[in-house]
């Protein structure tokens, strides 16, 4: 067994360094035993002692530094004071009983009436959305009230009527963020008719949801993940952008515009887990082709998980950032074991094989294909989330299984018309609008099919409580198993 996790760190070191981090962090955040545990496991499959010190390393630095980066810090009661908050996203909100608009960042320092003084909180105020908003581009002294939502979840209530008086600071991009994204849902807004359908469009060009109906008809059937901007959403995009520069320019420069563009793109979305792993991923793959450079997809998952917890360690308690690498690396090292236990029932054709065929026969041995990769790709990601799910909300939906099969390719299409119908735009409106009224009629379809679905297939795997030492083993002995069930593929497939 250990030529196979040899041969494997071999080619993902960055992998193996990034796991090595994340658990020194999550240890740091919830001090349970089986994270030391983990990373003993993990540190034996290691290739050589250099690889094992280098790990051991890593794992005691991310502890340190998560740990002194973020304390615990509890506040036992509401606190009234002044406080220097700086603003990182500002964007809408709905709750079930308003809507309201979101600053989101961090409390830099708080004094209680007092005397008592607390530093680098996670914060939150929720600001009325009628009056003047104040813009986000600067830091602000508040006075209000602090109250602790959780471990690393704080709200500040301002005062009414207080006064939020502006901090000259460094420059900031969520003033500019919110307002491009106010923008692009104006324009959407006037080219699609239907509520629903432009929400949806909105959500999945901007990565933000504010309907909250929408959010919980998707969270029914398991399709959560398709309204927020995830490493699929930006994938298309990229792949978008990635043609239309290759359609114009040569190699090198539209290989040079390509990772120009997509970093405006990312800095237009913000810094959202999900967000930032593809745009790290899709960045070192544009690097590697310009410098004919091969990146591996799971050494770019590991750059991801280093990048992202150097720069904020309280990451890792995000469920945002726990799903989208947690389902990448499940895609990544189950997707090719999945598709080669699926071929008895969808047989691969050579093309030597194809060619003999009748027309008919070539559309059903293509569309027998990707049915394969299709059902491949759901039952990797299943294995592993299932168990994950159960755990956090204690539901499965049964019908996520059919929804999350068919779904995202209609979804990939809504998006291509969108990105198309974006860039016609400036140069022949009236092609523009015709897209976009394609787009409204078909997304309105998709929309009305996943948001109404059979109640007599409306069933869903219930759980009262399960031990997260159980779904932690659950992970562990599938991704050291799943190293094994992978090297033996790939070494089948070379042979």
């Amino acid at each position: 067994m250990r030529k196979f996790y040899n041969a494997f760190w071999d080619r993902n070191p960055a992998l193996f360094v990034g796991l090595s981090i994340l658990l020194g962090a999550s240890l740091a955040f919830n001090f349970h035993y089986l994270f030391i545990i983990l990373f003993i496991l993990l540190s034996l499959t290691a290739k050589s002692k250099r690889m094992l010190c280098f790990s051991a390393l890593c794992f005691c630095s991310a502890f340190c530094m998560a740990y002194f980066r973020n304390p615990t810090t509890v506040i036992p009661e509401k606190q009234k004071g002044i406080g220097t908050f700086h603003i990182e996203q500002v964007k809408n909100y709905s709750s079930p009983f308003h809507k309201s608009i979101l600053y989101k960042g961090t409390l830099k320092q708080f004094e209680t009436e007092n005397g008592i003084i607390f530093k680098k909180l996670p914060c939150n105020i929720y600001f009325p959305q009628y009056g003047k908003r104040p813009p986000a581009d600067t830091d602000y002294k508040i006075q209000g009230t602090l109250s602790q939502k959780g471990e690393h979840a704080f709200v500040l209530k301002p005062e009414k009527n207080s006064i939020w008086i502006p901090i000259p600071t460094h420059f900031s991009l969520s003033e500019w963020r919110y307002a491009a994204k106010q923008t692009v849902s104006s324009y959407l807004k006037k080219h699609i008719a239907d509520p629903r359908a432009r929400t949806f469009l909105c959500a999945l060009a901007t990565g933000e949801i504010d309907e909250r109906i929408l959010s919980l008809e998707f969270g029914k059937i398991g399709l959560q993940h398709i309204l927020a901007i995830s490493g699929f959403h930006f994938a298309l995009a990229a792949l978008f952008l990635n043609f239309l520069f290759r359609l114009f320019f040569p190699h090198t420069i539209s290989a040079i515009f390509f990772i120009v563009a997509i970093s405006c793109y990312y800095l237009f979305l913000g810094n959202a887990p999900s967000i930032q792993r593809a745009y790290i991923a899709i960045l070192l793959f544009a690097i590697g082709q310009l410098f004919s450079l091969k990146i591996s997809g799971l050494n770019a998952l590991g750059a991801g998980l280093i990048i992202e917890l150097l720069i904020d360690p309280l990451v890792v308690t995000e469920l945002s950032f726990q799903f989208t690498f947690l389902c990448t690396l499940a895609i990544l090292l189950f997707y090719p074991l999945a598709n080669h236990a699926l071929m008895p029932l969808f047989p691969a054709r050579s093309y030597s094989d194809t060619q003999s065929m009748s027309l008919l026969d070539k559309h059903g041995c293509l569309f027998s294909a990707l049915l394969r990769k299709m059902l491949a790709l759901n039952l990797a990601v299943h294995i592993i989330s299932i168990p994950v799910i159960l755990y956090l909300f204690h539901k499965f939906p049964l019908l996520s299984f059919d929804y999350n099969l068919i779904f995202p390719a209609c979804v990939t299409l809504s998006m291509l018309l969108l990105f198309v119908a974006l860039f016609f735009a400036p140069f022949i409106p009236f092609l523009s609008h015709a897209i976009h009224v394609i787009n409204n009629a078909w997304t309105s379809t998709i929309l009305n099919f996943s948001t109404n679905p059979p109640a007599f297939l409306d069933f869903a795997i219930r759980t009262k409580s399960i031990e997260l030492t159980w779904v932690l083993c659950f992970l562990a002995a599938a991704f050291f198993s799943g190293i094994i069930f992978y090297e033996k593929e790939r070494q089948r497939t070379i042979a």
